[in-house]
């Protein structure tokens, strides 16, 4: 019983009756038990034949014969019983006698409700839907269509008299749209309220330290608190919730997002896009970024585990080792090179160029595209860059050009080769916990192998189609959001 007062949210009381009156249709009427529309027959009660009743039973006859055409309200007919019977019932029990007499004597007065078609359709909508509420005024205006006596209608559905005629002229007056109209509040009560909600945002715009709370955010509890401290006012969290939601305020969690301050960031950015837009047959454009260093011990991440069970992971670990993978994605293939470095410095940028002239050295122009970090802008690594692109040695060697698209600063969200590394980390660090540093170099180098293998056997552009399990489409795009995901 319980249970069922959780799940439907009804009063223990009112589910003890449904259970009673069930046990006795199971008993009495088994074949009625899958007729949702039966109920139980109402025994008529037997009064006692006092004299004050038998003076009632001669009296109401003579005074319903002046109601044959019209609707019979309770009270006014018990105004003239008391003319003629001052020594009568009172209004309360005169009312009782007065319905049991109309349903003995099948007398119905109340004025019979009619709607449309269309209307039909919506009101056997909210009898078979879930809100009880609907499901009485359905039940209580197709009873009322179908000429059944109100009190049978009011048995039925459990609500007072006064209810049903309310909701009668409820439709008449406004129709259906009547029952979805909110609750009409009046200018005096409309003023509270917003002021309330001025005051509560007010405080809101204020630090909590102010009113001596050592907290950095507002609580609803010490809104309450401060807000009948300061206004005089009490008021629960519930209303303050409730005043602050209609105003638009919510608990949101802060994000942390990359910006760039560059102040050409638009300038390199048109810059990187013309490049990309005009990019030659022969051409190659490479993102490029390390991934690392990070140590090699057990990893947390997300995993499917059984309901209960959870890894744990040692807060204090001993390193078997650091990786540090320089990579660089080449865009127009979606193919990724890769070696491993001792240090992020520049002559790690040097082995990565060259590794990458051996690679494309049928290409007329390769574009190296990374971020702002110094040892990817030191003298020694332009130096270098302008030796290789002299007449001198072009001429000798037969090599590519290479050309600088470095990012803006602090813009490593616009570096595609996050993406991927993304991927990596969700397929191969993730979740691992490899016995050395070659174990772990072996399952990176399976990661890329398996990786440029798919894309040489199904040719895209990078951000065409994303690969393995990368977080983010691997494309050179404003609005990229590429993340490392490692875990050092």
């Amino acid at each position: 019983m319980f249970f069922l007062y959780l799940k439907w949210g009804i009063g223990r009381k009112t589910v003890t009756l449904y259970v009673t009156e069930f046990r006795k249709i199971e008993k009495f009427y088994p074949d009625k038990l899958m007729d949702f529309g039966f109920f139980m027959p109402v025994q008529t009660p037997v009064h006692r034949p006092t004299d004050r009743y038998l003076e009632f039973e001669k009296v109401l006859p003579y005074i319903l014969r002046e109601y044959e055409d019209h609707q019979i309200i309770a009270t006014e007919i018990w105004k003239e019983y008391k003319l003629i019977y001052p020594e009568g019932y009172t209004q309360t029990v005169f009312k009782d006698l007065l319905i049991q007499y109309c349903l003995d004597h099948h007398i119905n007065r109340q004025e019979r409700v009619y709607f449309p078609e269309e209307e039909q359709i919506i009101l056997t909508e909210w009898r078979n839907g879930n809100d009880h509420r609907r499901w009485q005024i359905a039940v209580a205006l197709q009873d009322a269509a179908e000429y059944i006596p109100i009190d049978k209608t009011q048995a039925k559905i459990e609500v007072c008299r006064e209810t049903l005629l309310r909701w009668y002229k409820t439709y008449k007056k406004y129709g259906l749209d009547g029952f979805k109209r909110k609750c009409c509040v009046g200018e005096a009560k409309k003023s509270a309220i917003k002021t309330k909600t001025d005051n509560l945002v007010d405080l809101l715009h204020q630090s909590p330290h102010i009113y001596h709370i050592n907290r950095t955010s507002w609580r609803l509890e010490d809104l309450a608190t401060i807000y009948k401290q300061v206004y005089h006012v009490s008021m629960g969290t519930h209303m303050i919730s409730r005043y602050l939601r209609q105003r638009g305020y919510r608990y949101i969690s802060s994000k942390t997002k990359l910006t760039s301050p560059d102040p050409l960031y638009k300038e390199k950015f048109q810059v990187i896009q013309d490049i990309l837009a005009n990019l030659g047959t022969k051409e190659k454009f490479f993102s490029i970024d390390e991934y690392g260093p990070f140590a090699i011990k057990m990893k947390g991440g997300r995993k499917l585990m059984k309901q209960g069970t959870r890894k744990i992971i040692p807060q204090t670990q001993k390193s078997k080792g650091y990786i540090i993978c320089t990579a660089a994605i080449e865009l127009s293939t979606n193919q990724v090179t890769h070696f491993y470095s001792p240090n992020k410095n520049t002559d790690e940028m040097i082995k990565l160029i060259d590794k990458l002239l051996i690679q494309y050295m049928d290409q007329d122009t390769i574009y190296l595209s990374w971020d702002a970090a110094s040892w990817h802008t030191s003298k020694q690594l332009v130096e270098y860059i302008d030796i290789l692109n002299s007449e001198a040695f072009q001429k000798l060697q037969r090599l590519p050009k290479i050309v600088l698209a470095t990012l803006p600063c602090r813009a490593q969200f616009l570096n595609v080769i996050e993406s991927v590394f993304s991927g990596l980390a969700r397929a191969v660090i993730h979740n691992s916990d490899y016995p050395s540093v070659k174990a772990c170099r072996q399952a990176i180098d399976l990661y890329f192998q398996s990786r440029n293998t798919y894309y040489q056997m199904n040719p895209k552009k990078a951000g065409k189609k994303i690969w393995g399990k990368e977080l983010v489409a691997p494309v050179f795009d404003k609005a990229n959001q590429c993340k490392p995901s490692y875990q050092s």
